[in-house]
């Protein structure tokens, strides 16, 4: 794996995933979003390692700070295929509704979803029906 790799958040269903983005405008930080997407391939950062059909957008606001760290999310649910995500984009509005768009911003960054139970899960038990 290239360096910087293996320490990438691992998320599962119904977890967090948020990304602290530093970003700064003269007219203030406002709308964001980082757009990730799936590497078919661990390990492959190439154009063609990336899935283009699994894309997952975090979103957050700057609040039209000038210098925003600005902490994109999303929460994990069950259409999210597991697997290593590359932020691929950042998109980001200054207050007064410009655009913005930093393709593949360095350093990269990953984070990895997993298709496992969550460790503190305990076996449901079915107790009957209620009055």
């Amino acid at each position: 794996m290239p360096a910087g790799r293996s320490n990438a958040e691992t998320y599962t269903i119904d977890d967090e995933i948020r990304v602290p983005i530093v970003l700064s405008d003269e007219d203030g930080v406002a709308h964001v979003r980082a757009i990730f997407r799936r590497l078919r391939t661990t390990g492959d950062l190439g154009p063609r390692a990336l899935d283009p059909g699994d894309t997952l957008e975090l979103r957050g606001n700057g609040r039209n700070e000038k210098r925003a760290t600005v902490e994109v999310s999303i929460k994990v649910a069950d259409g999210h295929a597991p697997g290593e995500y590359l932020c691929t984009a950042i998109q980001a509005y200054d207050a007064n509704g410009n655009m913005a768009m930093i393709k593949n911003p360095t350093p990269s960054r990953v984070f990895h979803i997993v298709d496992e139970p969550k460790k503190d899960d305990k076996k449901m038990e079915f107790l009957g029906w209620g009055d």
